[in-house]
């Protein structure tokens, strides 16, 4: 039995056909849609030996974002394993993709998923004085100055019972930014986090990979100073339910104008990390950052820490395809370094 047929077993369905409609192959998967009973749905395949992993990880990211109902994704069916191989398929909804043109409700949209967790948090608090009981937990007292006072989130109260509020950064699953697994680890602190479960263990993968030992002066250098981009801002970072590699490959719209992000790599972190991989490929309005910055407004050291975002997926980019990157992401480490306070 191959890895379809396990597919149309898993669904109950006695139509499995291929559509005729094509779809670009990406770097690391392909995907194809097949009519079945009652529809048509869409599978993404790999066959790498962490295919499972990496697409149960995006199994989980869809799942995560969907249940904030902020933001359109597939919805998520199953993974499946290849009964003849290392490899697997991720079974989602088929949606009738085109190019992005509503990007205002993008740009809302995207805001409206980094506050859920944040606001909900606060929702539940208030639920649990309501009912006589005390906080379970402290939330930071400055996180809705990062927030426009103006704009309110509606979270029926289904959600509020049901979605647990989360207080670390991290992922209850490994999820992968293109092939490479990401240290998910939970963390209370984002600094922390970012500068030892990403930008590390880029590092550690360039010395592992290429054999390039420069780099480790540079971020012997950088990593005494990456606290002092947070200097502003360090007791208003929340975790925010984040897509993980939001570029312009993986935003589309449906056919009622309703955005879509869908290849999520997901993980609780900082709201501004988002945006870091948008601008460094671009293909983005300048209406989307309109309005996703009337929501959450930018705060002091906005830019710089944009770029010390950007510098993880320059070194990830780096470990996937080597070649300018190298060269581009010391580049950015030593004009971080030399950023002055």
């Amino acid at each position: 039995m191959d890895l379809f047929t396990e597919i149309q077993d898993r669904l109950e369905s006695k139509k499995f056909l291929k559509t005729s409609q094509t779809f670009s192959n990406g770097y690391i998967c392909s995907g194809a849609s097949f009519e079945i009973d009652d529809g048509i749905i869409f599978v993404k395949t790999n066959f790498d030996n962490i295919a499972v992993d990496m697409l149960n990880g995006e199994f989980c990211s869809l799942q995560k974002i969907a249940e904030t109902q902020t933001i359109r994704v597939p919805e998520p069916y199953f993974v499946i394993a290849d009964p003849n191989s290392n490899g697997g398929a991720l079974v989602v909804e088929f949606l009738n993709m085109q190019p992005v043109t509503n990007w205002k409700k993008l740009g809302s949209d995207l805001a409206d998923l980094h506050m859920f967790n944040s606001i909900l948090g606060r929702k539940k608090l208030r639920l649990e004085s309501w009912i006589g009981k005390p906080p379970t937990s402290e939330l930071p007292e400055n996180i809705e100055s990062t927030m426009n006072k103006n704009i309110k989130l509606n979270i029926p109260d289904d959600i509020i019972q049901n979605v647990d509020h989360v207080e670390e950064f991290g992922f209850h699953s490994v999820t992968c930014c293109g092939k490479i697994p990401q240290n998910n680890d939970w963390h209370d602190n984002w600094i922390e986090f970012y500068a030892r479960n990403r930008l590390n263990q880029q590092i550690d993968l360039i010395i592992e990979n290429y054999g390039n030992r420069k780099i480790v002066e540079y971020w012997s250098e950088l990593q005494l100073k990456i606290d002092k981009f947070f200097i502003d801002i360090m007791d208003n970072i929340e975790p925010a339910l984040l897509h993980g590699d939001l570029w312009s490959g993986n935003i589309t719209q449906i056919m009622n104008s309703e955005p879509v992000i869908f290849d999520p790599a997901s993980f609780y972190g900082h709201s501004e990390y988002e945006l870091s991989i948008s601008k460094l490929f671009g293909g983005f309005s300048p209406v989307f950052y309109n309005e996703y910055f009337k929501k959450i407004p930018q705060q002091k050291g906005f830019k710089k820490r944009s770029e010390l975002y950007t510098l993880f997926h320059l070194l990830n980019h780096w470990n996937h395809f080597g070649g300018s990157y190298e060269n581009q992401s010391i580049d950015l480490m030593k004009k971080l370094t030399n950023y002055v306070f």
